[in-house]
């Protein structure tokens, strides 16, 4: 518990990451890690209980995360990484209007096991069509 009141508290103590509520509980995070000079960011979700997902929860973040990043920062784009069989994930920030742009490859080691990332961008234009 000590170790989740720590995590809470410095969470909370950054201006760019939340804790993701849910019907009252902590169920996950988000943050947004800005470039001011070339007016981008990255960005990077998890929801931790995985009886949660695929209920939208995500979505409904990153749509939030998105209007923040473009409507109140005045961002010029925001990216992100993805696991390549994370195919959850990855149709969530498809429909939230991101692009794969590449993919990284092997360069995650995941319980001994070389894994590949897709790079995933939004452009400031791209998010006002959607």
């Amino acid at each position: 518990m000590k170790d989740a009141e720590k995590w809470y508290q410095h969470t909370m103590s950054q201006p760019l990451e939340w804790a993701i509520e849910y019907e009252g509980r902590c169920i996950g995070q988000a943050r947004l890690t800005v470039n001011e000079a070339d007016k981008k960011a990255t960005y990077a979700v998890g929801i931790f209980d995985s009886s949660l997902l695929g209920k939208g929860i995500g979505t409904d973040v990153t749509r939030a995360m998105l209007k923040y990043a473009f409507e109140t920062l005045k961002l010029h784009r925001v990216d992100l990484k993805v696991l390549e069989y994370n195919q959850r994930a990855i149709s969530c920030y498809e429909k939230c209007g991101f692009i794969k742009e590449g993919v990284e490859r092997e360069g995650a080691l995941i319980e001994g096991q070389w894994r590949s990332d897709w790079s995933m961008s939004i452009l400031e234009q791209e998010y006002f069509d959607v």
